[in-house]
């Protein structure tokens, strides 16, 4: 059956019972509130500097937010995307110039999984590149898609709880996950185990400490539903995570993305909402709404690295 979506937001139940956690990254159970004005929940350890999200409800709550709704939300701004299959275009767009950048890095092609597979357009244009692909994603929606699109072996489920060959894999793919997941650490730990040695991982996520996130305070765009990004990171923080789990940094960088002119002014409108109101009457005038823009705010930090 299909959901009426036009209108839904995605949520994690009221009645959701939520529990403290401990640091991520060094086990600390003490941690100070991060900028409580923001109204996000946040916490940051005392010791290491991890920021997350405290109380929090259970893993399986927070994969339940991944329905056919958050693909198609009514509040993107808060949770979720606006539309991404109608954004199927710049989405794969994005991703092509993604793999290329990453294949500087390793002898293409060879085997690649993807974590987070979404609707499976990375593992399209990886395919298009001569990679053997894999993915999963804790969405039963998105897996069915991408299976049923592309006949590609993605599998529903966490990654953590997940059966893959150890040594296997050449590339391991991680496009906007890490802020999502209840134990990050043990995510690039198990990426480690799946790769063989001088393999790639390759991940992106926002950049709690980029100018963007520090100017525009509690309305910076990364700051989403507690229950959607429950881990913020720094590009020093996840320097330190991936050397512990066994990765050399190859490369580190701020990205963009490929996205439609009304995305762009909307999440401009965040910012500066009378230039944003000016930009969107010409963007109705001319019809301009559906063009294509790539666009780098230089907040979404994406590592490349090889594992030792």
């Amino acid at each position: 059956m299909t959901v009426n979506v036009e209108n839904a937001v995605p949520r994690v139940r009221a009645e959701a019972v939520r529990k403290d956690i401990p640091c991520n990254f060094c086990g600390s159970d003490n941690p100070r509130p991060f900028r409580p004005e923001y109204g996000r929940g946040l916490v940051q350890c005392q010791q290491c500097g991890l920021i997350y999200v405290s109380p929090r409800p259970a893993d399986e709550e927070l994969y339940a937010l991944y329905g056919e709704t958050y693909f198609k939300s009514g509040d993107s701004r808060t949770v979720g995307y606006t539309d991404y299959l109608s954004d199927e275009r710049n989405i794969r767009r994005t991703f092509a110039e993604r793999l290329k950048r990453v294949e500087r890095y390793i002898a293409a092609p060879g085997r690649l999984l993807d974590v987070g597979c979404s609707m499976g357009f990375f593992m399209a244009e990886a395919e298009k590149h001569g990679w053997e692909v894999q993915g999963s994603d804790v969405s039963a929606f998105a897996v069915e898609h991408t299976r049923t699109r592309f006949g590609f072996d993605a599998r529903h489920g966490s990654f953590l709880e997940l059966d893959y060959p150890a040594g296997a894999y050449d590339l391991i793919s991680m496009w906007d996950v890490i802020e999502h997941v209840p134990d990050p650490m043990e995510h690039l730990h198990k990426a480690a185990a799946l790769l063989r040695p001088g393999g790639v991982l390759v991940l992106s996520t926002p950049n709690v400490e980029s100018l963007p996130a520090r100017l525009a305070r509690g309305n910076w765009v990364g700051y989403k539903l507690s229950e959607e990004h429950v881990y913020y990171f720094s590009k020093r923080m996840l320097a330190k995570m991936l050397d512990r789990a066994g990765f050399d940094v190859l490369n580190a960088r701020h990205i963009g993305k490929y996205v439609t002119v009304s995305l762009f002014l909307d999440r401009f409108g965040m910012y500066f909402p009378p230039v944003a109101r000016l930009l969107q009457f010409f963007e109705r005038r001319f019809g301009l709404s559906e063009w294509s823009l790539s666009i780098n705010p230089f907040d979404i930090v994406c590592i490349t690295a090889r594992k030792r």
